[in-house]
Parts: C-alpha cells; sequence; structure tokens
C-alpha cells in the first residue's frame, strides 16, 4: 500500500553527515540525500545516469555529489555540473541530469515528499505536516534517545499496533502493561484529513512503587510509574497523535514526569519496515540512566515486533473484509477510514 502526495520520514536526521551521502528506501525506490555547502537537503534517485552505480557510494565535496564510479559530480538542483572523462569544451548530455525529490529535515528527521507527477513544481508542495509537542534536540529539560530497526510487517499494521489500546496488558505484560485495563476506551478523540488524535487516562503502575533509593531502581519506578494514592484512579494521560504518512508521538504524561517516543514505520517495498524511533524522558536526564531507559525501549518494542509480524493477511483489509473490528478499536477504525478516504480520492495504490 502507498500512499501518495504525501511527507513521509525515512531517516534519522542524525544519519547524514555533512560530507557524506546518504542511501534511503522507500516503497522499492532508493534515493540518496545529501547537504550542500549551506546544509541545506537534496535527494535524487540513488542512480548514477553513467552505468548505474549508486551514488549514496560516491561522497560529497564541496556541497556536490559525486559518484564513487567514474566521478561524475552533482549540484543541489540535481544537475551533473562535472564529467572528468570528457575533453575540455564537451557538453553534458541533458540526460545526465537527476531530478529532485522535495525533502526537508525536522524534528530530528529528514522526510520525502511521495509524488508520480513527473513534472512536479517543487516549489508548489505542501509543508510538512503540523507535528508539535516534539522535543528539540537541545532542550534542557529532556534528555532524548533514538534508534532503528527492521521488522518483516507492514507498515500499517505496525501503525496499527502503536495505536492499538487493548493489547497492553496482553503483549506488554512483562513491562509496562500490568497496569493497563482491559476494556480502555479514549476520553476524547480527533481526526482531520490527515491525522488522528486520542487522549487515554493512563493509570501508574504499583509494581515498582517500593524500588526507590538506586538510580536504577528509581528509573524503572519512573517509566513504569506508581500508584501516588490508593484510590486505583487514572494517574496521568496518554496521548497519541498520528500524522500521514507515517509520524506517531506517543505522549505519557504524569504531573512530575513525561515520556514520549517517536515511531515513525518507513515502508521499503519488500515485505520489510524500517522503523525508526526517537525517545525523550523529562526525568533522570544524566546519560548513567541511558542504559536502562534503553533496554526498557528495546524491550517495548520487541513484544511488539513478536506479535506483529505474525498478523496475516499482511496487507491490512481497509473494507472490513477480513479483520472483526469492535469499538475498542477506534483508533484503527479512524486510520482505516482516512485511508480509504485517500483511495476514494485515488492517493492510494
Amino acid at each position: 500500500m502507498i500512499l501518495l502526495n504525501t511527507w513521509y520520514a525515512v531517516a534519522l536526521a542524525s544519519r547524514l553527515k555533512e560530507d557524506e551521502p546518504l542511501g534511503v528506501n522507500l516503497h522499492g525506490t532508493s534515493l540518496v540525500l545529501w547537504r550542500d555547502t549551506a546544509g541545506a537537503l537534496t535527494a535524487v534517485l540513488d542512480r548514477c545516469p553513467h552505468k548505474g552505480a549508486s551514488l549514496s557510494r560516491g561522497c560529497v565535496s564541496d556541497g556536490k555529489l559525486r559518484c564513487g564510479y567514474h566521478g561524475w559530480s552533482f549540484s543541489s538542483e540535481g544537475r551533473c555540473v562535472e564529467i572528468p572523462a570528457n575533453r575540455e569544451g564537451m557538453a553534458i548530455p541533458r540526460r545526465a541530469h537527476r531530478v529532485r525529490y522535495p525533502c526537508q529535515e525536522a524534528h530530528g528527521f529528514l522526510w520525502l515528499w511521495w509524488h508520480e507527477q513527473s513534472d512536479l513544481d517543487i516549489e508548489a508542495v505542501p509543508a510538512l505536516p503540523p507535528i508539535n509537542h516534539v522535543p528539540e534536540a537541545d532542550d534542557p529539560a529532556w534528555r532524548s534517545m533514538e534508534g532503528e530497526t527492521f521488522w518483516s510487517a507492514h507498515w500499517i499494521r505496525i501503525l496499527e499496533g502503536f495505536i492499538d489500546l487493548t493489547h497492553v496488558p496482553f503483549v506488554h505484560k512483562g513491562t509496562f502493561g500490568g497496569a493497563a485495563a482491559d476494556q480502555l476506551y479514549p476520553s476524547a478523540e480527533e481526526a482531520t484529513t490527515d491525522s488522528l488524535y486520542a487522549l487515554i487516562d493512563t493509570p501508574r503502575d504499583p509494581k515498582y512503587r517500593s524500588e526507590q533509593g538506586n538510580l536504577i531502581g528509581r528509573l524503572k519506578n519512573t517509566l513504569f510509574g506508581s500508584k501516588n494514592n490508593d484510590s486505583g484512579a487514572p494517574a496521568g494521560s496518554q496521548h497519541l497523535h498520528l500524522w500521514l504518512a507515517n509520524f506517531l508521538l506517543i505522549r505519557v504524561v504524569f504531573k512530575d514526569f513525561s515520556i514520549y517516543l517517536c515511531l515513525v514505520p518507513v515502508p521499503l517495498g519488500d515485505g520489510r519496515t524500517h522503523l525508526l524511533w526517537r525517545h525523550f524522558r523529562s526525568f533522570l536526564k544524566s546519560p548513567l540512566a541511558d542504559g536502562v531507559a534503553l533496554k526498557r525501549v528495546l524491550r517495548f518494542l520487541e513484544e511488539d515486533r513478536y506479535i506483529v509480524e505474525s498478523v496475516e493477511p499482511f496487507d491490512p483489509d481497509l473494507d472490513g473484509r477480513v479483520d472483526l473490528l469492535l469499538a475498542s478499536d477506534s483508533m484503527t477504525i479512524g486510520l482505516r477510514r482516512l485511508l480509504r478516504e485517500k483511495r476514494d480520492a485515488n492517493l492510494v495504490r
């Protein structure tokens, strides 16, 4: 399933170095990104028009992308500006130039606009989704981590898994799911033509209440929470924000701390998905706490991967002929409704 005329986050911005190109894949298409001398991004197909070598295996020199096979050089406009083997005065063929793909950097990710128009006007491409709440990388109020992995699952199935409310006490029973209710419904929901939002009351987990007094115990306690009273009332809130095509932000907010998690499934087109993530915590901001926090994030993701990779059929059924969705699946129902609307507008193939 390919969603057209939309922005996809495709890579962690930290992966792109100042003097090196970065190869990415989206829907089976290989592209290369690099920065010019001013730091501006350029993206083109990751194939040299000469003999088809991967341009991402070349280098960046003076802000220009140079092929590692024969040294053909491309400007930030995608134009071939140098063919070293050419004699002086020889013209550069028009076919040597590369078509640019709209690209931007924001929220710690690199983004590509995915389209099918051969005559796309880059200047007319819409702005990025109106994403908010993602902390800046240098914000002292937060400690951040990031990573990436690969799943053998459909990218929409992965999004559905992360916005599924009632899987938590079963899939994550060994981690943070111990305090989750079996019957969990949003207390508020919103939808636009390109986004979904849900607010969920979130209890603290009493399992770690007694684990105080040392760094590891306190981190476990804070990651999963502890009840600050015996009433059993929800102690915080969880906010699910989904922006099409593939950007999900989960915000878990308590009175005394918050945890944010950005999750970005990048469809590779070969039955795999490249999952990117960024994690933010507002507590224990020392690097000494990173090890425990990272372990918890990776375990949480592995719990989801294990079950989501088993889901059949591989492609989600937008018309409800296969899955039996119930009222508790409101976020999944909302996402599929958005995708059907996109399909009706010929923006899904």
